[in-house]
C-alpha cells in the first residue's frame, strides 16, 4: 500500500433529522455535496439515506489526509450548515474517522 493511500482519511457522519423536519435537512446537505466535491483534497463526498428510515442520513466521504479534513470541518461550508442543521436535527451527529489497514 502506498503512503498516499494510508494517509486517506474515510469518514461515516450520521444524522437524524426529525421525521418532520427531514426534507429540509436533505435539502441543506444536498446543497452542501457539490461545494465539499470541489475541496482539493476531497476525494469522495456522498449523501445517503437510510432504506429502512429515510429520515436517517449519512454522510461518506474521503479525504487525503487528516489535515484536509480538519479544514473542511472547520471551513465555512460546513459551519454554516451546521448552523442551519441544529434546529433540524433530534440527535447529535455521530462522526466516525477510519484509516486504511490494507
Amino acid at each position: 500500500m502506498t503512503d498516499a493511500r494510508k494517509s486517506v482519511v474515510y469518514v461515516v457522519a450520521d444524522l437524524w433529522p426529525f421525521p418532520e423536519k427531514a426534507k429540509e435537512a436533505k435539502q441543506i446537505l444536498i446543497a452542501v455535496v457539490p461545494e465539499a466535491k470541489k475541496e482539493r483534497s476531497c476525494l469522495k463526498y456522498e449523501l445517503c439515506e437510510n432504506y429502512n428510515d429515510q429520515a436517517q442520513l449519512t454522510l461518506l466521504q474521503a479525504w487525503s489526509t487528516e489535515e484536509a479534513l480538519e479544514a473542511h470541518l472547520n471551513g465555512e461550508l460546513i459551519t454554516k450548515a451546521s448552523e442551519n442543521l441544529r434546529t433540524l436535527l433530534a440527535l447529535p451527529t455521530v462522526i466516525r474517522r477510519y484509516k486504511n489497514i490494507g
